[in-house]
Formats: C-alpha cells, sequence, structure tokens
C-alpha cells in the first residue's frame, strides 16, 4: 500500500531524527554538517532544511522529541514508590546510567547544545529563551511537589530549579567521567538536602505518585517550553 505525502513526511523527519542523534553524540554538532545527516537518513540535505530549518533546529527538535519517551520511562520507574528519596532515587538512577545509550546520548546532545550556545550568540538567544521557559515550569512543579511531602528547600522555587539542575547536571557529567566518584548515596543525600526533605520521608509520603514530581525533579533533563523561537538559518550549519 502506498504512503500518503503525511506518512512519507513523518517517515523522513524520524529518520532524520535517529540519524542526527547518533551523529551529534558520537562527532559533536560541529563536526557534522547537514549534508552527513541526511546521506545518514538516506535522504537530500533539503529535507534537513525543509524540516528543522537548520542544524541547530534539527537539534532543538531532536531534544524535544525524547521528552515525551523519557517521562514515561521515569513515570514507570517512580511508580514503584510512594517515598519521596524512593522517588529521587529512581530519577536519579535513571539520569545516572551509563549503561543505557538513550540517557548517555541525550546528555551528550543536550552538553553539546550548550557548548553550540556558548559559541554562538544567536544559538544562545534562542536556548536562554527555551531555559527561561523551563526554569519557570520547574519552580512551580517543584512548589507543588515540596509542599506535597513536607519539604523545606533551601531556595525559593525559581532559585531551586536552578540549583536542582545545576546539581542534577554535574553529578551526572562527573558520574560519567569518574564513577566511583558519585555513588547514588552521595547523589541523594545532596538532592535531599538541597530539597529538604524531612527525616521521615524515606518511608512516608502525604501525596501519590504524579507526573508533577516526576517533572519537577526531572525537570532538569526534561525540558517542557510552552512555545520556542525558531532557528532558520538554511546556509548556516
Amino acid at each position: 500500500m502506498s504512503q500518503t505525502q503525511q506518512e512519507r513526511k513523518a517517515q523522513t523527519r524520524a529518520l532524520l531524527l535517529v540519524a542526527a542523534t547518533d551523529l551529534f553524540a558520537e562527532q559533536g554538532i560541529d563536526a557534522v554538517s547537514v549534508d552527513a545527516v541526511a546521506e545518514a537518513a538516506g535522504r537530500t540535505s533539503g529535507a534537513v532544511y525543509a524540516h528543522f530549518g537548520s542544524k541547530q533546529g534539527l537539534l532543538l527538535a531532536l531534544l524535544d522529541s525524547w521528552k515525551d519517551s523519557v517521562l514515561t520511562m521515569l513515570l514507570a520507574e517512580v511508580a514503584v514508590t510512594d517515598s519521596p528519596v524512593g522517588q529521587l532515587a529512581a530519577v536519579w538512577g535513571n539520569l545516572a546510567d551509563a549503561s543505557d545509550p538513550r540517557w548517555g546520548r541525550w546528555a551528550l546532545l543536550e552538553q553539546e547544545l550548550w557548548l553550540r550556545a556558548a559559541r554562538d550568540p544567536e544559538v544562545a538567544e534562542v536556548i536562554r529563551v527555551r531555559n527561561a521557559e523551563a526554569r519557570r515550569y520547574s519552580a512551580r512543579q517543584l512548589a507543588g511537589w515540596s509542599s506535597s511531602v513536607d519539604a523545606l528547600p533551601v531556595a525559593e522555587p525559581e532559585d531551586l530549579a536552578v540549583l536542582v539542575k545545576a546539581l542534577l547536571t554535574g553529578l551526572a557529567m562527573q558520574r560519567r567521567l569518574e564513577p566511583d566518584s558519585v555513588t547514588d548515596d552521595l547523589a541523594l543525600r545532596g538532592l535531599s538536602a538541597l530539597l529538604g526533605l524531612p527525616e521521615s520521608s524515606s518511608s512516608t509520603s502525604r501525596s501519590p505518585t504524579s507526573t508533577a514530581t516526576i517533572t519537577a525533579i526531572g525537570a532538569p533533563f526534561i525540558p517542557h517550553p510552552t512555545s520556542q523561537p525558531s532557528m532558520q538559518h538554511p546556509t548556516k550549519e
């Protein structure tokens, strides 16, 4: 049965995202051209520009395409416990799992995007807008989660969102470079202290596990912007 035009477009987009995932993570953004992504996907470079506008747009689309699958995975892991510490452990365990190539590629891609932004003011502006929206969302979720488990965080919600992201990002990066230096116990103690979890939180929780719980703690690695400016630079790689 022949494919419809919409189905062909969806297939092309999916193939380009898969190819970009492998190439960007393995070689770095700057080392990979639009032509290389297109060739690996069995498509033309024009298809990349038609679907994503630019290489930067391709990377942003790639990161956002993982959001729903990552959230689903975290929910499945965390649903087995109502303990706040257990929830933290499930989130950290997934983020720090170097044996799962999906998480490894995702973290590398996020870092590659930061590096590109540091060198390109135009990309940096897009990332600032994207991160500001994600930070506000994270702050709201963290506030609700903290209240539900009687936590006393060390900072107000917006500042807490910054600190949680920094801690998780730094710990995950160091874990990949020096696995023995970041134990699970150390990571959980750091997160618990930052979030101000009460001593009794390891065994009880006043509220069931929810999507808000996961997006609050996992938000640093699961961007949730409500809108996103595009980077349309067909001639720029």
